[in-house]
């Protein structure tokens, strides 16, 4: 247990202070800690206005291969009914458990990332947005999962004040 609170107390230290700009790469480093990543990004979704039914990524570990993005549409799909309508974690260990779901399955193939878990962000019954971490096939184990559910918080606190999230 005291493995998992280290990464928390960093994180709430981070916080206490007033030299971030923004909570994503502490959020980052504090999954990274926790559960192991090779590619982290954050996502938001526009689910009304305007912009509603679409997506943009707002942060991304790796901006040389997956940079930020532009709004794109969301595709309905099996994806978007369990992480957007039901709000659970999306988790594939294969890149065919994902590939039907993820039109850039190749690309990101070819980074060497084979699995992905996709945790949502729900704030008042909102959905938000998503965490996203890719990493090896077969990585996302049934314990990484569980370890998953200590991001909530965390998470929501970084889409609710970094800049990078603005309506």
């Amino acid at each position: 247990m005291l493995d998992q609170i280290a990464p928390l107390q960093r994180f709430e230290a981070k916080v206490r202070t007033n030299n971030w700009t923004s909570l994503f790469p502490a959020l980052d480093e504090m999954c990274q800690a926790l559960i192991g990543h090779r590619l982290f990004s954050c996502s938001v979704f526009r689910m009304s206005g305007p912009e509603s039914g679409s997506a943009s990524r707002v942060y991304t570990s790796d901006p040389e291969s997956y940079p930020l993005s532009s709004l794109k549409k969301i595709v309905p799909n099996r994806w978007t009914e369990q992480v957007i309508v039901r709000r659970e974690t999306f988790v594939a260990n294969s890149v065919e458990g994902f590939a039907d779901v993820f039109p850039d399955h190749a690309f990101i193939a070819s980074l060497g990332l084979g699995s992905v878990i996709n945790l949502p962000v729900v704030f008042r019954g909102n959905f938000i947005g998503t965490v996203n971490m890719l990493h090896e096939a077969g990585y996302y184990t049934e314990a990484r999962v569980e370890q998953a559910k200590l991001l909530a918080v965390p998470s929501l606190l970084a889409f609710e004040v970094s800049p990078e999230v603005s309506e």
